[in-house]
């Protein structure tokens, strides 16, 4: 388990992508090359209802940590920004085009390596200033240096941000 033992409530999602990678490596929500815009939308739909279908379980929304990474992170802004989420976890993620944050965002986590080749840190920066400027809640940038990855040292930094939210 990569969250340490807690005397929190809590419970982590990341859920997979449901469609392989045209590539063979890994797996998607929706196509990249070219992107299709309409699909991400028509996922992040899907996504939606299978969030609030957990909601209906023992631990509540409220005290849930969605994490994606890369296109997962994508979805868990958009998806997670509509939800009464505990906190949203962003790793080397990326706006969708008509993306717009609520202005009660839950707490969002960003991160994203400096050297990221895959997916500009530009992208993570543009989430992290137009939540900014609309949310009251908290919204932090965790960069490091690293290209397209999970940062270790982000585990200690989620563990910190669930002993201050939960």
């Amino acid at each position: 388990n990569i969250i340490e033992a807690s005397n929190k409530d809590f419970e982590v999602i990341s859920l997979r992508a449901p469609s392989l990678h045209p590539n063979g490596t890994g797996r998607q929500w929706y196509s990249l090359y070219p992107p299709n815009w309409s699909e991400a939308e028509n996922e992040v739909n899907k996504l939606l209802r299978s969030l609030r279908k957990l909601d209906t379980f023992r631990i509540p929304l409220q005290k849930t940590i969605l994490l994606g990474f890369s296109q997962g992170g994508a979805m868990a802004i958009d998806a997670g920004c509509q939800l009464n989420i505990g906190l949203i976890v962003s790793c080397s993620g990326y706006p969708h085009p008509n993306w717009k944050p609520e202005q009660q965002c839950p707490p969002i986590l960003i991160s994203h390596g400096l050297v990221d080749e895959v997916v500009p840190i530009s992208a993570s920066k543009n989430i992290y200033q137009k939540i900014k400027t609309i949310s009251m809640n908290s919204c932090e940038f965790y960069e490091f240096d690293g290209n397209h990855q999970i940062d270790s040292k982000l585990i200690q930094y989620i563990n910190l941000k669930i002993e201050e939210i939960f």
